[in-house]
């Protein structure tokens, strides 16, 4: 039972005025917790805390100091003052007000001497009636202070903020209490339990809020590993995840910078913003499961080497077949001049064939009919194979020759110069000589684009089995859905624009725009900007990118921005928007 007295200094007196005082108080806590509990944003947070201990203290002045990650000193956060008409917020100032509170000595020996820091090692609370007046702590900061302002520091309560699990989280430091007078007195001795209680509201916030942040930080930096993971997998697509979440979030920001166009209306919470983030580091993922020989197939007949080599050597012996036979003829007695006449034609039949298989390999201009038709008849040349062809093979390699291959090609015997054999198609690929030559434009296979088409599929695949708080929920729709297009004609679900949001339709562009741009594609040279930008404004005459967003991306600058930090200088020509513009 408590004595008569007991804890007087510490509660409120019995009484029908006190009781009513300590109701309100818990109903103010209580609606405190579920406002600190709902606060996300750090500033606010911070801002709450300590006006919500003004507030119950009537104190004129407070700060708040928060441990750092390593636990060795105190950082200022926030500072009020309604005599100084002082706010200050650590990151906005000009100049720091307070510089940080080393918990220790360089020998390592606790600071017990500033107040602060001797509450945050200590985890005890100190009330002091007049600063100047006080033993066992140094306020020369504190005299400084109010010399230079002309301000009066007095009474002091400084509180631990302390976890659940008695984790020092920082110091919440009043000054000054009033009376209704507006007089300074000391703080009341009764008020600390409710201060103690705030205290500890305000430690779970903070530690809930930083773990929070904690994950949105390990989230963000896997995803940002495994986009820069994917751009380390191909030197020739180095930078294109990371250099896709810059060029959509500055369209983004155009968008909502617009207050008079089409986007006047638009606009991103924090959490949109940090959804378009991590969906644009993602937009690429499913390509960690792409061949590499598809991802960096620069020419048609590459695999993992470019095969010209090969069918190269194989003209040098048809060349020295030639020559052979011109040699014979001499050695026979036929006429030396007919027999150079015609050797040096043979050469030049060879060397222009040659050619055009060459140039139909690199895959940047359109394969006419004639053209294909004419590297059949390439293909029907034969030269003569002496050595064995079945040994020196994989495994796999074997697997893929039938018992008539293995008897027939350990013969002598005659080949084509371009071959599409049936132990080349595998995997799913198609590896023969003419079929990969006879690819009407670019590199790529019909199968091989697919396979690379599928990276989009895959992408959504794995994004859809992630369990997204609800706040992110469009991640898979906005990274998967980039290769579509406005008019129906993209992949893999051939949406439209009606279809697709903003930041989806943003996604479109960012994507195409940096593939354009790129310098590092083996497949093609670098474009100028005008030419990319054409090759954008063709696509928006087709229907097939936003037009509103194509002509902000104009009109903004984006494009212009983006082109002078990332891309060469000589890539980085005139543009005249004004041709791009329906109006």
């Amino acid at each position: 039972m408590t004595r008569e007295g007991d804890g007087a200094k510490d509660l409120p007196r019995e009484g029908t005025e006190n009781r009513e005082t300590d109701a309100n108080y818990l109903a103010q806590l209580v609606d405190l917790g579920i406002a600190l509990s709902a606060e996300q944003g750090r500033e606010e947070l911070n801002q709450k805390i300590l006006m919500a201990a003004r507030k119950f203290t009537n104190a004129d002045g407070g700060s708040l100091y928060l441990v750092n990650k390593d636990e060795s000193e105190l950082h200022f956060r926030i500072l009020m003052n309604d005599t100084l008409n002082t706010f200050f917020v650590s990151g906005r100032e000009n100049e720091k007000p307070f510089p940080p509170l080393p918990l220790y000595d360089v020998e390592g020996r606790p600071n017990y001497r500033n107040i602060a820091t001797y509450v945050a090692l200590t985890g005890k609370p100190i009330n002091i009636e007049d600063a100047y007046c006080a033993d066992g702590f140094d306020f020369s900061g504190t005299r400084a202070f109010d010399a230079k302002t002309g301000y009066r520091s007095k009474s002091f309560l400084t509180v631990p903020l302390k976890s659940t699990r008695g984790a020092m989280m920082g110091v919440l430091q009043l000054i000054n209490a009033r009376d209704d007078a507006g007089q300074v007195i000391a703080f009341d001795k009764s008020i600390e339990p409710i201060i103690a209680a705030l205290a500890s509201q305000a430690a779970v916030a903070i530690e809930n809020s930083r773990l929070l942040l904690a994950q949105r930080d390990l989230m963000e930096s896997f995803v940002r590993v495994l986009g820069h993971a994917i751009d380390a997998k191909s030197p020739h697509t180095a930078d294109h995840c990371s250099r896709v979440p810059v060029i959509a979030r500055m369209l983004a920001q155009a968008a909502v910078d617009d207050k008079l166009g089409p986007f006047s209306n638009f606009y991103l919470t924090d959490m949109e913003w940090y959804e378009l983030d991590l969906a644009a580091w993602l937009h690429d993922c499913g390509k960690i499961v792409t061949p590499d020989h598809v991802m960096e197939k620069a020419t048609k007949l590459e695999t993992i080497h470019n095969r010209i080599h090969e069918i190269r050597t194989r003209f040098e012996v048809l060349r020295r077949d030639a020559e052979i036979d011109m040699l014979k003829r001499k050695l026979a007695g036929e006429d030396a001049d007919a027999c150079d006449a015609d050797f040096k034609q043979k050469v030049a039949e060879l060397e222009n064939q040659f050619a055009m298989v060459a140039d139909a390999n690199i895959g940047d201009t359109e394969l006419d009919t004639d053209t294909i038709y004419a590297l059949h008849d390439i293909a029907e040349l034969t030269w003569v194979r002496h050595f064995d062809r079945t040994i020196g093979l994989s495994w796999s390699e074997n697997q893929r020759l039938t018992d008539a291959d293995l008897v027939s090609l350990r013969e002598a015997g005659t080949e084509t110069l371009l071959m599409d054999r049936e132990d080349q198609v595998y995997l799913g690929f198609n590896r023969g000589e003419l079929y990969n030559l006879s690819i009407p434009h670019g590199t790529l296979t019909s199968e091989e684009r697919q396979v690379i088409n599928d990276h989009v599929v895959v992408t959504q695949d794995m994004l859809a089995q992630l369990p997204y708080p609800r706040e992110l929920q469009r991640i898979p729709a906005i990274a998967g859905n980039h290769h579509e297009k406005m008019d129906g004609s993209g992949y893999p679900h051939g949406m439209t624009g009606d279809d697709m949001g903003i930041l989806e339709k943003v996604m479109v562009i960012a994507d195409i725009f940096e593939a354009l741009t790129a310098v590092d594609r083996p497949y093609k040279r670098p474009k100028l900007l005008s030419e990319c930008i054409s090759i954008l404004g063709d696509m928006r005459d087709k229907g097939q990118i936003d037009n509103d967003l194509f002509e902000l991306f104009l009109v903004s600058g984006t494009y212009l921005v983006y082109g002078k930090k990332y891309l060469r200088p000589d890539q980085c020509d005139e543009v005249d928007v004004s041709q791009f513009l329906s109006s």
